[in-house]
């Protein structure tokens, strides 16, 4: 695995144990790439540069030429005015000691240069606060831990007083999600509840109190001489901008519930499960707090944000990061400052947050909360939630290549099943939940031949169940750590590369194949058993007509070795039913008898309760409905209960059942008496006697008709949608008023 690296750094042979030859590797960098000995006689290598990498390789003894060796680096400490770490190699020979070559890189220490480094983990289990974010803040980073915590009043309580527009829709889960913007778009920004004032800052940071006079003095230059701000480089500096510790305002707020979410995070904290994490891909950015932030208020996660650079974690989940504060960026930290006696050269300090990226296209998998006023040299251990990193599977499973689709398992006896079309019910806690549903959108194919060793490449191919076979023939990219940060880098080809290969085990012809990575170190770990993304509708539309269905599309992945011959075993079929198909459907007309006035109706009611026909259609051609629902609302917000009192008993908010529908549930077609276009008819009363509340003689009311699909991309299901609604304003006075 290479190591990613950033700006200036010293690189010297430290020591060297090994039989084989060692050497190193310096790429990306803008002065001192090459290749060097890995012999302690080697001078050391000036190393600069934005983004570089650094391989350790060795040459084993036989016709296997320089291969890269495994690494693990150590924590950087300081000492005699230099920031050192080691990076420990162990080669393919017999023994683990991790000693057959030892390099370390040093840089001098400064008050512009920082470095940050800690071990990334994952978390899972019953711990639903982050475990890595220590005191005075619990921290919630994932809406599945949300939705878990909002059960503890205590926690409930805390968030309606510091995120109640981020909380509201996980309070009451609706039936259907209304066609706006979600409030909290991956990634996920963590909920920061301080639930103490943090610890006396150190206000003895030796590199930053040691900024030299030109220092200061370059600070004093770009605040300008409008600024508030009075710089004595001879003793502490104070601003008279006013603000306040982050959070203090939130943390006065929720100070009654502070004890209790402090129980429930030791309580959870017991049965949580915790694991190193190699082989992430790590972005830092410096954060910019918002007003309300630097007046106390709750972490936002919307202040401006700047990309500092990227980190990999080694094979034991360990990281190094470095970057650089310019005087620029030092004077645009003068906004975040307090007022509160700190010193300046805490208050100074950045605010990171750290972003775990995928491997492929995905982009941000997870969000860390903000880390403030970070000092130079400062460890931040992270901790991820397992379920949002979408690793795949570990090591081969279930006597089968094909392991998941998403977060869907296809291996058998874990609860998730597909019948003989490829219809998935899932019932296993680690994604989805469905029962006979079809697949739509992006799916990430996951396999693994890692017991076959041998699999160089692999292609996958499709056809209609007992059709020709067609190649995949999808760009799949993946970030390889040696390539982070060139210019305008989004990843690295896996394939597909035209090679001679022997298809289905027949002489070898020109088939196009994909790069077998899941082994190799130097790719980012997340995702490497992810063999490629298909997009789903390209094959449905290419094997299937507009009407036709089911929509079965069947896939075959084959391995082969650098030679390009067929490997025994090493193959698999999946079945998926494809069904990109919108559910589609309208409220064609509301009535009063045989009023119909249509769009901005008006109805004069003759009784306070008369009954309105409404005629409406929701269908998916395919079957694939999980539900429908006509409701009606009063005013802005006010739900009116109705039914139909017709007698036929039209079902208006019907959920699919497989005992009741089998395979298929296609929406009104289901329902009572759907004519020739598929649309029914019901007779709508308000069930609490009146369409009009208590003193009103007049209001507006909307007519709404939402479905919910029964479908999947293996990592959610597909959200509800409304189809029509219908505005009519309703009018009754009573006798006698």
């Amino acid at each position: 695995m290479s190591i990613a690296m950033q700006g200036a750094w010293t690189v010297s042979v430290k020591g060297k144990i090994a039989a084989y030859p060692q050497r190193f590797v310096i790429s990306g960098a803008d002065i001192g790439n090459g290749t060097y000995p890995g012999e302690t006689t080697t001078a050391p290598v000036f190393v600069s540069g934005a983004q570089w990498s650094l391989r350790v390789e060795h040459n084993p003894t036989g016709p296997v030429s320089w291969i890269p060796s495994a690494e693990r680096i150590t924590f950087p400490t300081l000492s005699a005015g230099q920031v050192r770490f080691d990076i420990r190699s162990n080669d393919s020979g017999g023994d683990l000691d991790y000693n057959d070559l030892v390099l370390t890189c040093s840089t001098p220490a400064s008050p512009a240069d920082y470095v940050v480094y800690g071990t990334a983990k994952s978390y899972a289990g019953l711990c639903k606060l982050n475990p890595c974010q220590t005191f005075p803040y619990a921290v919630i980073d994932s809406p599945r831990h949300l939705r878990d915590l909002l059960r503890y009043a205590p926690v409930r309580d805390a968030l309606q007083k510091l995120y109640p527009e981020r909380i509201y829709r996980y309070l009451e889960r609706p039936r259907v999600i209304p066609p706006r913007p979600e409030p909290d778009p991956a990634p996920f920004i963590p909920m920061m509840l301080p639930l103490a004032a943090s610890a006396v800052r150190d206000s003895r940071d030796t590199l930053m109190q040691s900024m030299n006079l030109a220092s200061a003095a370059g600070v004093r230059d770009r605040l300008g001489e409008t600024q508030t701000a009075r710089v004595d480089v001879a003793g502490p500096v104070r601003f008279a901008t006013p603000s306040v510790e982050l959070g203090a305002v939130a943390r006065a707020e929720i100070a009654p519930y502070a004890l209790e979410i402090a129980r429930i995070k030791d309580i959870l904290g017991i049965g949580c499960k915790v694991k190193n994490q190699p082989g992430l891909l790590l972005r830092f950015q410096e954060y910019d707090r918002t007003v309300a932030e630097l007046t106390g208020g709750p972490y936002t996660g919307t202040g401006h944000r700047q990309p500092l650079g990227h980190a990999v974690t080694d094979e034991q989940g360990n990281y190094v990061f470095r970057f650089i504060q310019t005087l620029d960026d030092v004077a645009a930290e003068t906004s975040d400052v307090l007022s509160d006696g700190t010193s300046l050269a805490t208050q100074l300090r950045p605010d990171l947050i750290v972003q775990v990226l995928s491997g492929g296209t995905d982009g941000v998998l997870y969000e860390s909360a903000l880390h403030p006023d970070v000092p130079n040299l400062k460890r931040i251990d992270l901790c991820v939630p397992e379920h949002v990193l979408n690793l795949g599977p570990s090591a081969c499973q279930g006597g089968r290549a094909i392991q998941a689709i998403g977060n869907i398992w296809t291996i058998a006896g874990v609860g998730n099943t597909l019948d003989g079309d490829g219809r998935i019910t899932a019932s296993n806690p680690t994604g989805p939940q469905i029962v006979r549903g079809a697949w739509v959108g992006r799916l990430d194919l996951f396999a693994c031949f890692l017991d076959r060793p041998e699999v160089k490449y692999y292609t996958i191919q499709f056809r209609r169940p007992d059709g020709a076979w067609s190649f995949v023939q999808e760009l799949y990219t993946h970030i390889k750590i040696a390539d982070i940060g060139l210019p305008n880098y989004t990843g690295t080809k896996v394939g597909p590369d035209t090679r001679s290969l022997a298809v289905g085990g027949g002489a070898k012809v020109n088939a196009p194949s994909y790069l077998n990575i899941e082994s190799d170190a130097d790719w980012v770990a997340t995702h490497r058993l992810r063999k490629v993304q298909l997009s789903s509708a390209l094959y449905e539309s290419a094997l299937y007509g507009p009407e036709e269905g089911p929509r079965t599309v069947e896939f075959h992945i084959e391995g082969y070795t650098d030679a390009g011959d067929k490997v025994a075993g090493a193959e698999d079929n999946i079945r998926l039913l494809i069904d990109n198909r919108p559910i589609v459907g309208d409220i064609a007309s509301i009535a009063m008898g045989t009023l119909s006035p249509g769009e901005c109706a008006l109805f004069e009611l003759p009784a306070a309760n008369t009954a309105l026909t409404t005629r409406f259609k929701a269908h998916h051609p395919g079957g694939f409905v999980q539900s429908y629902t006509l409701d009606v609302i009063r005013g802005s917000s006010t739900p009116v209960t109705v039914s139909d009192t017709s007698g036929a008993g039209q079902p208006l908010s019907p959920t699919y059942s497989q005992a009741s529908h089998g395979d298929f549930f296609f929406g009104t077609f289901n329902g009572v008496s759907p004519d020739a276009d598929l649309y029914v008819v019901a007779e709508l009363q308000p069930t609490g006697g009146s369409w009009l509340a208590s003193g009103q003689n007049f209001c507006a009311f909307a007519f709404r008709l939402a479905a919910t699909p029964r479908t999947t991309n293996g990592y959610g299901v597909t959200p509800g949608r409304y189809l029509d609604f219908e505005l009519v304003g309703i009018s009754h006075t009573a006798a006698g008023s």
